[in-house]
């Protein structure tokens, strides 16, 4: 995907400054057709979630998450992702 090339995006933030975005995980669910992405601000502890969506002319954007199914759903692959990780982290020691 050529938004998040190398991990890494930038957007403006709410105070209009240009800030650099780590993406922590992509996802496409299939109950709603749609991708997004799960990402952290520079400068930020908070994280973020968007849906990938389709420009006019081409290329992919971000739109804000549309309801609070999407949010929970979201919350719920994060927390899985973090007790994978965490169970090789354990493993590994």
């Amino acid at each position: 995907m050529d938004l998040f090339e190398n991990g890494v995006f930038t957007i403006p933030g709410v105070d209009g400054v240009m800030r650099q975005c780590q993406v922590l995980f992509t996802y496409d669910w299939e109950l709603t057709g749609q991708t997004y992405v799960v990402f952290q601000m520079e400068g930020l502890d908070q994280l973020s979630a968007c849906r990938v969506v389709d420009m006019e002319g081409g290329g992919k954007g971000l739109a804000p998450l549309q309801d609070e199914r999407e949010r929970d759903f979201l919350n719920h692959c994060f927390e899985e992702l973090k007790a994978k990780l965490r169970a090789e982290q354990e493993a590994a020691e």
